[in-house]
Formats: structure tokens, sequence, C-alpha cells
């Protein structure tokens, strides 16, 4: 069984994955938040430090790239093999709608003839980078799948990750796993199961009724949870030991945040997104979230996260508990 965590804009970026990698180790593969077009057509010159081989050292990662474009996918594939990576994953999934209408994302999901374009040119002019595609059941209609899986299925992509929902549905409303249970008897290649894994108990169900598929991708649930992918493959953790590790989890993300970002004004935003999914689940959590923004000065916020981390009930961890 290989577990995944889900590429999610703003939260998933390099420092969140060096520091769970090196505090838990416990997932197989990481994915990029995606990549897009510069101005000029070209890969943003921003994205370092997110590809830095120094921060994924040791960690298969696959960066996501959201495009229309067969060029800029060659382009980005290419950039990324000479950085030793040998995956690339399409993004047609992703539900926002500015996204959406510009033809990338999900929205390539009403293309079928673009989507066939943009493959044929990427498996025409590249080598030795694999490719693989992330996406929704469709856009409005949950059945849209069936007029991109046929084109898929006619190319050598390495695997396909289903979030069974529509993008009108984003990410609320039920996941549509008799759906994705269609798209296992359509589709040719590997399948990654994505959605609304949030407790081992979800993972064991969906592994029970889907026996053939043995990749599962998890995001939010491990956002909120990330004892989760340990729990998943069996990992039984002590009330001492989470403390331990998510103190050593916070430590290790705040201090590469802070090399990377010497300024605390400016580390001070990535900060407020690791506590952001942790703090949700109940109301004095919520309430203390909404505190954090106050602590702009760095010894304040050592003694709010302190305050946080000796008070497990706050985040939704489990630290209190021996589950």
């Amino acid at each position: 069984m290989k577990l995944s965590l889900a590429p999610i804009q703003s939260y998933t970026h390099v420092f969140y994955r060096y520091a769970h990698h090196h505090t838990f180790g416990t997932f197989d593969r990481f994915f990029t938040p995606f990549f897009e077009e510069g101005k000029n057509g070209d890969l943003e010159p921003k994205i370092f430090p997110e590809p830095n081989p120094d921060l994924n050292s040791g960690m298969d990662v696959v960066p996501q790239v959201a495009t229309n474009s067969g060029d800029f996918l060659i382009q980005t594939a290419k950039t990324f093999a000479g950085m030793g990576l040998d995956e690339i994953n399409l993004n047609m999934g992703c539900p926002f709608p500015m996204l959406v209408k510009r033809k990338k994302g999900a929205g390539l999901l009403k293309k079928p003839t673009l989507v066939k374009s943009i493959l044929t040119s990427f498996f025409n002019h590249t080598s030795g980078i694999k490719l693989s595609v992330k996406m929704r059941l469709g856009v409005e209609r949950p059945d849209e799948w069936k007029d991109i899986i046929p084109i898929i299925n006619d190319f050598p992509v390495s695997e396909v990750t289903v979030h069974p929902r529509t993008a009108k549905q984003k990410y609320k409303g039920e996941v549509n796993w008799a759906e994705f249970e269609n798209i296992t008897a359509a589709c040719k290649h590997p399948l990654t199961g994505n959605g609304n894994i949030n407790t081992k108990e979800d993972y064991l169900e969906l592994q029970k009724r889907f026996s053939t598929v043995s990749s599962w991708m998890t995001g939010r649930g491990a956002l909120h949870d990330p004892f989760l992918p340990g729990k998943i493959k069996g990992i039984v953790y002590t009330q001492e030991q989470k403390k331990l590790l998510f103190t050593k989890f916070h430590n290790t993300y705040l201090n590469i945040v802070k090399q990377n970002y010497p300024e605390w004004n400016h580390a001070f935003n990535l900060i407020r997104t690791f506590w952001h999914y942790p703090l949700q689940n109940n109301r004095n959590g919520q309430r203390f979230y909404k505190k954090l923004k106050k602590y702009l000065i760095e010894d304040e916020y050592s003694r709010w996260s302190q305050e946080i981390i000796s008070n497990g009930t706050l985040m939704n961890t489990d630290i209190t508990d021996n589950k």
C-alpha cells in the first residue's frame, strides 16, 4: 500500500513536507501544490525554494502542473528532470473557478480534444520522466470522466488519481465512491483514490471495498491530524509519544521556515498556515487560532505555541488520548 500527501495550495508546501517527513516518515510520496506559467509563458521564477533538492532530499516528490499547454508541460518536465525528479503530475482536478474558466485544472475535463493534444505533445517530446494525472469526475456532472478516461487509456501515463467529486462540489457534499468504482473498471492504468480519508477507519473501509486499489491519497485529513498516515499504517502512538512528536514536528517546521525567511513578519504568514487545520475541530481551538494573528512578536508566539502543544485537547491530533 502506497500513501501520498495531496497537493493543497498554501499548505502542503516544501516546509510542511520537510517537517512531516523528518518527524514522522510515514508518507510514501508527496505531491507539490501546482505550478503555473509565468507572465512570459515560462515556469514562474519564484518557484524556489519549492523544488529545492536539499529540502526535498530523501523524499519521493512529484511536482504538479496546472496548464492547458503541452509546450509548458514539456518545459516544466524537463526542468524538474534536471533537478533529479522522475515524475510530473498534470492537474485536471483543481475546482477553483478562475482556473476552471481558463481551461486548466478541472476545466480540462470539458475539453477532451485539448487533453488529447496535451498528452500527444508530451509523450512525443519527452523521455525519462513519467507523467501522472490527478482528476475529478467532471466539472458539473459526475459522468464527464467517460469522455476523458478513454483518452488517458491511449497514453502511457504512470498513474491516475481520482477525487470522486465534481468541480462544482469543490470540497463539499458526498464523495461519489460508486462512480469511482465505475472508473476502476474503465481505467487501464494504476489508480489512486483521494477524498475524505480523515481517519484510519475511513481508509480501512475504502481498502476493503476497493481491494484492487493499492494507492491512496489524503490531504486535509492529514493536515488536521499529522499522525493519520502512521495510524493507517498500524502505528499506535502513546500520549507521551504524541506530545514529543508534535513538538518535534512544530519545531522542525518553525526552524526551516525561519532559515529561509529570517524576518519574522515573513515567516509568520507560513507559521499561521501550519496551525490552521489542527485547530479547526473544536471551538476552543478555533478561538486560539483567531488569537494567533495578535502574536506578531516572536517571543509572544513562542509562549502561545507552548500553551497549545501542552493542551493537546485544543487540537484535532488526539494528543491527549491513546487512540
